[in-house]
């Protein structure tokens, strides 16, 4: 008896000594690849650097988006390791509600979400000045405020035109939450356009969160937790983990929880978006103008198609719609993502967004009559 419970222990031991080991080579191959990529851990482009330049009017913005800005968004999406820098940090700003560093990037927002210290500035009649809602997508969780497509917008048409973008995008809104915007912030802003930049998560209902979280690691919590904050090892696994269970679908992805009821979501979205333009409309200005963000674009894939029913929706309120078709078509499998930890679209994304927009606003009469 003595002898098999030696044994049980001896197998026991010679077990856990592996996984031991094991945890320990990764732990040692993560610290030296993390040292390696150092220069990567750097692609976190400077506030201080100035804005790209924009596509030529002519142009087209998928093919001029800047070197520097496509490599340092590669260089950031191979880095394996979360640097230091890149964590999470809460700060004080004056004038917002809550602060903090994310990414390398500082993050502030006022007291409505939105991404600003300091309170609308009074209408300009003499300025052209487009209100842009949407949820965080708008917002820019992850890069400069200056690299969103609206801070990109603002600097490009600023120079030929009397115009203002105001970024009134929040995280976690839905088209319920964006319809109360617009009817909150119409009267007070007194736009002269509206653009609503779609996420397809806009579907879902008010309230309703996303990612499920079955299928827990196998660990305790709080052990769980101390690995991750204290380990390279246990924030790699962790991570590779969630994305494995999302691959095979046992724990659900951000396509399942908008499909899940996607007829019922249907009907609530195409509500939501009549009302918007009708709001918009009674207020004496031009239709709305929209377009369906994706920052990883599959074509024919299921955000593909959530996308062309979502296009149908805002066509048929009336809205003038930026179509998506060959977006999809140039960067199929593209994956345009700030980085392993951040899913919000990169700057790369933003810039070909915003070449979309810029594009489509040259075309209409009512901004030509603010050129300068």
């Amino acid at each position: 008896m003595n002898k098999r419970i030696r044994n049980v222990l001896g197998n026991i031991a010679l077990v856990l000594g592996s996984v031991v080991f094991v945890f320990a080579v990764l732990e040692g191959y993560l610290w030296i690849d993390s040292d390696l990529s150092n220069p990567a851990n750097a692609t976190v482009i400077s506030a201080a650097a100035p804005a790209p330049a924009a596509p030529p009017a002519s142009g087209d913005p998928d093919a001029n988006v800047p070197p520097g800005i496509v490599a340092a968004a590669k260089a950031r999406q191979r880095v394996t390791v979360m640097p230091d820098a890149w964590q999470h940090r809460d700060v004080n700003v004056p004038g917002a509600a809550h602060a903090y560093y994310w990414q390398g990037v500082l993050h502030v927002l006022d007291s409505n979400g939105f991404r600003r210290t300091t309170p609308f500035p009074p209408k300009d009649p003499n300025v052209f000045r487009v209100m842009i809602v949407g949820d965080s997508l708008t917002y820019g969780y992850g890069i400069q405020e200056k690299d969103t497509f609206t801070g990109l917008l603002n600097n490009w048409l600023q120079k030929d035109y009397r115009v203002e973008f105001l970024d009134l995008g929040v995280s976690n809104y839905q088209s319920e939450d964006i319809l109360r915007v617009i009817r909150t912030f119409l009267p007070q802003l007194h736009p002269d356009l509206v653009i609503y930049a779609v996420c397809q998560n806009d579907f879902l209902p008010s309230g309703v969160g996303q990612y499920s979280v079955d299928w827990r690691f196998p660990l305790p919590e709080r052990v769980k937790l101390f690995l991750i904050a204290h380990t390279r090892s246990g924030a790699f696994l962790n991570g590779k983990y969630d994305g494995a269970l999302r691959a095979l679908h046992l724990r659900r992805d951000f396509f399942d929880d908008i499909l899940r009821d996607f007829a019922g979501y249907q009907k609530r979205f195409r509500r939501d978006v009549g009302e918007m333009n009708s709001v918009v409309n009674a207020a004496g200005l031009p239709p709305m103008m929209a377009l369906v963000l994706d920052q990883y674009p599959d074509y024919h894939g299921r955000g593909y198609q959530i996308t062309k029913v979502a296009e149908a929706a805002l066509r048929d309120a009336g809205m003038d719609v930026i179509p998506m078709e060959d977006y999809y078509r140039r960067h199929d499998h593209e994956v345009m993502q700030v980085s392993e930890w951040e899913g919000h679209p990169n700057e790369v994304a933003n810039y070909i967004w915003a070449g979309m927009i810029m594009d489509r606003l040259r075309e209409r009469p009512y901004l030509a009559r603010y050129k300068r």
